[in-house]
């Protein structure tokens, strides 16, 4: 039950402070700025955009000047009357003026609660689950297919699997190009680049001067690593090859490689370092092979992690990597010693996976998490297939997996 324990008014209102009780051996401290802030009132939160009305800073400096000591004043005045506190109905009510008051859920100041934090964060995305080559060939056979006409009612799924495994393929899907901007445009927003403005449509014949338009194998690599933001999903649909063979597609999960890379490094303080050096060198890559334009990045290493080593995004592209280093932090002897480390793991057959791709059957994979291969080929191949903005996938996915309500509270 909640109840209102200690009110610290301080000296300044930087520094005032409310203790809340939410139950046994369950207490939190707020500041009174933060709350006010934070207001949940229809005054202070737009209720149909969810976007923050209440600007605490315009409102010190429209009454005070331009100065930072003129604009504390000014705040420090809104205070100055005192706050009123009372809990009803288990909510918060501050009563911070006479027209102004805040009413905040139990279930909102335990969510957003910070000295001490009282919550786990809200699980708002499904788990993510790693695979190596053996445990692909059972996800495939055990795990839910798609089909083309079906993927409207069963599209929270395909996303879903998608987050989860990196991956999931399309069946039954007419062999054209709308067809595959239909299947896209489902998943996310078509993202466009220099390469096409839409879905791109290619063959070996060198129309951009990339390898990709050529017949040539082309080794693991995630796409986009010159770009600051590299595409979040990508998405293939082989519509013809004929007159030849060759060209199977080779994926492999960065998310089982990473932990492959753990296991090694608690081992082996060599490995300790190649961990190291892979999740903090930063490595340039670019794109120069158009007339007019060139695109270089050299801010990212090969893996950025997060502080609890969790993978957020993998940069790797051998063809597109840049002489330059922006910077060292390793000698370059210990850089090359990481590099060819991690091209041998994600060579490793224990860990990747080869299949053809074929007409009517579109693959979508996580950009970021799952690095690709294209063995060489003879004959006419024309592939299909686009880039995809994560930040609309995630936000599709989420709003699929929650309830309304789970997702404005855990904001």
């Amino acid at each position: 039950m909640l109840t209102i324990g200690k009110v610290n008014d301080a000296n300044s209102v930087f520094d005032a402070t409310i203790e809340l009780n939410f139950g046994p051996g369950l207490t939190s401290t707020f500041h009174l700025i933060y709350l006010l802030d934070n207001c949940t009132s229809p005054q202070s939160l737009h209720p149909e955009t969810k976007q923050r009305l209440i600007d605490v800073f315009s409102t010190a400096q429209e009454q005070s000047g331009s100065s930072f000591e003129e604009a504390d004043k000014a705040i420090q005045r809104i205070f100055k009357g005192g706050v009123d506190f009372e809990v009803i109905d288990g909510a918060l009510l501050c009563h911070w003026s006479r027209s102004h008051s805040s009413k905040f859920s139990q279930k909102w100041l335990q969510t957003h609660s910070y000295s001490p934090k009282l919550y786990e964060k809200p699980q708002l995305l499904p788990a993510i689950c790693p695979w190596d080559a053996a445990q692909f060939l059972d996800l495939t056979r055990q795990h839910r297919s798609y089909k083309f006409n079906d993927l409207p009612d069963k599209l929270p799924g395909l996303l879903e699997d998608i987050f989860t495994y990196g991956f999931q393929f399309i069946e039954d899907v007419p062999v054209s190009l709308e067809a595959t901007k239909k299947v896209s445009e489902m998943i996310s927003i078509i993202r466009p680049t220099h390469y096409d403005l839409g879905v791109w449509d290619f063959s070996s014949d060198l129309a951009k001067k990339d390898t990709a338009y050529t017949t040539l194998r082309i080794d693991m690599h995630t796409d986009g690593n010159y770009w600051q933001e590299t595409p979040g999903l990508q998405l293939f649909h082989l519509l013809e090859h004929s007159g030849g063979n060759g060209g199977e597609t080779r994926i492999v999960d960065v998310e089982h490689i990473l932990k492959v890379l753990k296991d090694l490094a608690v081992e082996d303080e060599s490995w300790q370092r190649t961990y190291h050096v892979l999740t903090t060198q930063p490595i340039a890559f670019h794109q120069a092979g158009e007339e007019g334009i060139c695109f270089t990045q050299d801010f990212f290493p090969i893996l950025s992690v997060t502080g609890g080593g969790q993978l957020l995004k993998c940069r790797w592209n051998n063809s597109d990597r840049s002489p330059q280093f922006p910077v060292l932090k390793f000698s370059v002897g210990h850089i090359y010693e990481a590099l060819f480390r991690f091209n041998a793991l994600i060579n490793d057959p224990k860990n990747y996976v080869q299949f053809q791709l074929t007409p009517g059957k579109i693959l979508v994979f996580d950009n970021w998490r799952v690095l690709h291969a294209r063995n060489a080929f003879t004959g006419y191949r024309r592939l299909c297939g686009s880039y995809l903005t994560r930040d609309d996938f995630i936000a599709r996915l989420k709003g699929f997996y929650n309830d309304r309500d789970s997702l404005l509270n855990a904001l």
